[in-house]
């Protein structure tokens, strides 16, 4: 992940709520701030974003589809709670 897909997919995710800390310029620390034991690490390999499980959440080029996907993984559920996001219909 290249610094700005970094700043873009940081963007997206902090769109959900979500708190983002960048740890290096290939991965990001997520957290749910409505519940903090809700933790994720992302990071990019051969072009997609994966979680610290080996889970796929996207392409690089996709950060608000990659933002949607990890928001309902931390407990975010629907477009409901999206703020400002393109991937909202």
């Amino acid at each position: 992940m290249d610094a700005t897909a970094s700043v873009i997919l940081a963007e997206q995710l902090r769109a959900w709520g979500l708190s983002v800390i960048n740890v290096d310029d290939q991965t990001v620390s997520v957290t749910n701030q409505l519940n903090l034991a809700l933790v994720e690490g992302v990071g990019a390999l051969d072009g997609r974003y994966v979680t610290g499980w080996g889970y796929e959440l996207g392409e690089a080029g996709d950060e608000p589809g990659a933002a949607q996907r990890l928001a309902y993984l931390l407990g975010l559920l629907g477009d409901a709670y999206a703020r400002g996001t393109e991937t909202r219909r």
